[in-house]
Order: structure tokens, then C-alpha cells, then sequence
């Protein structure tokens, strides 16, 4: 519920957070014999994908510091001693940190 009210297309983050992989958005293909208007109409929808795809990663980018945030000292530290820490430290990997928490929740 926190990404719905707290992200612009909240929903998006959702469902990678439930399905625990990114979602992909799905591009048209353009017909080399298109119509203009069917070309101006691929343009909208290219330009539409692509800013749905950076808005989803920034998103996720934010979402890692909210989940860090609220983890208790000891499972920061089992994250900062994890093997991947770096990568989600330097890229703020979301999918990877939660399933690295997920780990540790039902490892212990």
C-alpha cells in the first residue's frame, strides 16, 4: 500500500515487489510500412515506455533506502556483510536486497 500512495505509478513498484523480478513493459513494433499517423502514434507509445521505465527505476532506487531504513541493526548488518552488499549499496538494487533479507529472515 505504501507504493501506491507514495510512488507516481506506485502500482508498477508493486507488482515487482510481489512478483520479486521487474516488470517489463511492453514496446510495439513499427511496421516499415506504417501509416504517419500510425508512426506519430509508435512515437507516443515509445516515449510513454520510456518514461515509465526510468520512473519505475528511480522509484525502486528510493524504495532500497525506505527498506534499509527500517531494518533493525542486526539485519544491517547481516546485509552489509552479504556478498552483493556493495552492488545494492552503489546501484540501490531493491529486488536484490529484499530477497538478500529474505534470506537472512528465514536462514536464523
Amino acid at each position: 500500500m505504501y507504493t501506491l500512495t507514495t510512488y507516481k505509478n506506485g502500482v508498477d513498484v508493486q507488482k515487482c515487489l510481489k512478483q520479486e523480478k521487474r516488470t517489463t513493459f511492453t514496446r510495439l513494433e513499427l511496421n516499415e510500412n506504417a501509416m504517419p499517423t500510425h508512426k506519430e502514434m509508435w512515437k507516443i507509445h515509445a516515449n510513454s515506455t520510456i518514461k515509465c521505465e526510468e520512473l519505475l527505476e528511480a522509484n525502486l532506487e528510493a524504495m532500497c533506502e525506505v527498506v534499509l531504513s527500517i531494518c533493525n541493526p542486526v539485519l544491517k548488518d547481516q546485509i552489509s556483510n552479504h556478498e552483493d552488499h556493495e552492488e545494492i549499496d552503489n546501484k540501490q538494487v531493491t529486488l536484490r536486497l529484499l530477497k538478500i533479507i529474505k534470506i537472512s529472515m528465514y536462514s536464523n
